[in-house]
């Protein structure tokens, strides 16, 4: 599954980026009320750097630097991982880990900020996929279990209604053929979808 994939389950009516100039105390008051961990900060569109709790706690609290006089871009974090929409979600969770990182921006190719992540994001993403899978095993395995189970319930009618003559046995195995034919191309196609996905 790729970035865009996740994109198109969590829209970004409005990034919530800042400028380099914005005082952090600003960035903080951001954070608490949208209770996210980073904010992206941009330049003309551009992602320039991230401020992350990390940075306010290392680079202003321990500092002793007034958050009202400091600017995003004296303590935010310029050497930023980011990955493309058509990056692979797993590649994007391992250079998060690699770098023990929890926020991935999102940039197109000219370093434009499309999108930015969580890892929780990612996990709950994750999460709801598994959920799917689980659902489309189930459909796949009525679909393999129904099917010989009619062949079953047929033979046994059969039996019972004394189809077996001479004269129904060709027709008899017209339609199990048939069916089993049935069969085999309704697994076929359920089997394409789910490979697809």
């Amino acid at each position: 599954m790729k970035i865009l994939d996740l994109k198109e389950t969590k829209s970004f009516t409005q990034i919530l980026d800042s400028s380099k100039d914005k005082p952090v105390s600003e960035i903080a008051n951001i954070m608490k009320d949208q209770k996210i961990g980073a904010v992206p900060i941009t330049e003309n569109g551009k992602l320039i750097g991230i401020v992350s709790e990390r940075d306010i706690v290392t680079r202003l609290v321990i500092e002793g630097r007034d958050s009202d006089l400091t600017t995003a871009q004296e303590i935010m974090t310029t050497n930023i991982i980011s990955v493309t929409d058509n990056d692979e979600i797993n590649f994007a969770l391992y250079k998060m880990r690699e770098n023990n990182i929890r926020h991935m921006p999102v940039v197109d190719a000219d370093g434009r900020l499309t999108g930015f992540y969580s890892i929780r994001d990612f996990l709950k993403f994750k999460v709801n996929m598994s959920e799917q899978l689980k659902s489309k095993h189930k459909n796949l395995a009525k679909y393999q279990i129904g099917v010989p189970a009619a062949l079953i319930a047929f033979s046994f009618i059969s039996i019972w209604l004394d189809l077996f003559g001479k004269d129904n046995n060709v027709i008899l195995f017209c339609v199990v053929f048939v069916l089993i034919g049935i069969f085999s191309v309704v697994t076929a196609r359920v089997n394409i979808k789910y490979d697809e996905e």
